[in-house]
C-alpha cells in the first residue's frame, strides 16, 4: 500500500517527538479568498467584492521546521541554544522541486540541520547532525 506524504509527515513527527531528536511544526501554505460576506445558508458563504491572497511561507519551505536544543561548550557555561531544523517530507517517488533545493541550500548555509526524508528513521538521523 501506498504511503501518501501526509501519513509520512504524521509519522516522522511522532517518531522525532518521541525520540526528543528535535521540536518540529507543519508548515502550512495555501491561497484563501477574503470579501464582505453578504450571503450565509448553512455551510454556504457568499463573498462580495471577493480576492484571494496567499498566506504561509515562502516558496520551497520545507513541510516541517522547528528546531534541536544543542549544549554549547563549557566555555558558554552550559547554556542551550535553538538551532533551526527542517525536514523535506517525500515518499519513495517523490522529488524536491527548483526551489525546495535552494531553500534548503539557503537554510544549511544558514547553519540548519536537517534535509529530505523519506521514512521517519532518515528524518531522526538527519535532525540528529549537528
Amino acid at each position: 500500500m501506498k504511503q501518501s506524504e501526509h501519513e509520512l509527515q504524521n509519522k516522522i513527527r511522532i517518531a522525532v517527538g518521541k525520540e526528543r531528536t528535535a521540536t518540529l511544526f507543519r508548515a502550512n501554505v495555501g491561497k484563501v479568498w477574503t470579501g464582505k460576506k453578504t450571503i450565509c445558508c448553512g455551510d454556504m458563504i457568499t463573498l462580495h467584492e471577493a480576492r484571494p491572497f496567499s498566506t504561509g511561507l515562502p516558496i520551497g519551505f520545507p513541510d516541517l521546521f522547528g528546531f534541536r536544543t544543542v549544549e554549547i561548550t563549557p566555555e558558554m557555561v552550559g547554556k542551550k541554544l535553538a538551532v533551526f531544523a527542517f525536514i523535506e517530507v517525500k515518499t519513495k517517488q517523490g522529488r524536491t522541486s527548483r526551489a525546495q533545493d535552494k531553500m534548503h541550500a539557503f537554510l544549511r548555509d544558514a547553519g540548519a540541520v536537517g534535509g529530505v526524508a523519506r521514512s521517519a528513521k532518515e528524518a531522526i538521523e538527519l535532525l540528529q547532525k549537528v
